[in-house]
């Protein structure tokens, strides 16, 4: 069952589908072929198979007459699967049926222990042509800071998620923070509670100290609003300006969260989350629906909110 700081990044790859073309030339100098728009899709390989083969993500980039040109099944993984790696060729090859042009796996693994067992070739799929899972590890995610975290925020989002609790990964989060300020107030909001819900306590800690008024000069409005910068109300007790439009967007990465790790919710949990106005209690209930164990933890833990 995925885990917030799992579904962290397959958020902010789902907010922006044309990072993964970009990964895909950075990373690993592959010649992604022209498109005109890059979509998510359904990511359900199941077909008529008793077992549920879902993968995380599936981004396609079509040309401008619509037409497919390259389908890429993205899969973040924080821990060693060997189940994984009997169903990843299945992915791309029911993907593959169904798009009819190229593809490829793209696997995020945010721990380089993992991303090495991710990286081997699958020798037991096809003899003499062994399968070889593309693997983003830590080292070949980009440090996003400065002037490309403003023109690439979403990047600067995924790079402080992985990067945030690692050497310099304070400036990398004050970056990544100042970067989404050119988003919508509710989009910026979410990425920033997902950072901060990733990052380890000692980290956050680092960083409220060093954004102290006095100390750190705020680059954005947003920013400023954000952290509550010389105001006497703190960010518990909601921010006076945007502070629905906060409260907006915690509830939908809540709701969003709990449906996908519970697959169902009946009406009076999503009542709860509906009816909850407490920054602080959502921002909360994001972090243990994350951390669940089940479906059953999940449900008791909307129901108390």
């Amino acid at each position: 069952m995925p885990s917030l700081p799992h579904e962290a990044p397959i958020e902010v790859l789902r907010a922006e589908p044309r990072l993964v073309p970009l990964l895909l030339e950075e990373a690993f100098r592959l010649a992604v072929p022209a498109f005109d728009s890059a979509e998510t899709s359904d990511a359900d390989f199941s077909q008529t198979l008793p077992a549920e083969f879902r993968a995380d993500l599936v981004v396609i980039l079509r040309d401008v007459e619509r037409a497919p040109v390259l389908a890429v099944v993205v899969e973040v993984q924080r821990r060693r699967d060997e189940d994984k790696q009997r169903a990843w060729p299945l992915y791309l090859a029911a993907l593959h049926a169904r798009v009819k042009c190229p593809t490829c796996l793209l696997v995020v693994a945010p721990d380089d222990g993992v991303a090495r067992w991710a990286a081997t070739p699958i020798t037991t799929f096809q003899p003499r042509s062994p399968f070889h899972p593309l693997v983003l590890g830590p080292s070949l995610i980009p440090r996003v800071s400065g002037e490309r975290a403003h023109r690439e925020p979403h990047l600067a989002v995924l790079s402080a998620l992985v990067h945030g609790d690692g050497p310099g990964g304070v400036e990398l989060v004050l970056a990544a923070i100042e970067g989404v300020s050119g988003m919508d107030e509710r989009h910026a909001t979410l990425f920033v509670d997902l950072i901060l819900a990733a990052l380890r306590a000692d980290t956050r800690v680092r960083l409220e100290a060093e954004m102290q008024p006095g100390k750190y000069e705020y680059k954005s409005d947003f920013a400023r609003k954000y952290f509550n910068a010389g105001r006497e109300e703190g960010r518990a007790e909601g921010r006076a300006e945007g502070r629905a439009e906060a409260i907006d967007a915690l509830r939908e990465s809540l709701l969003n969260l709990a449906t996908r790790r519970a697959a169902t919710l009946g009406d009076e949990l999503r009542q709860r989350i509906a009816g909850c106005a407490d920054v602080e209690r959502l921002s909360a209930a994001i972090v243990e629906v994350g951390a669940a164990a089940d479906a059953t933890e999940i449900e008791r833990l909307i129901g108390e909110l």
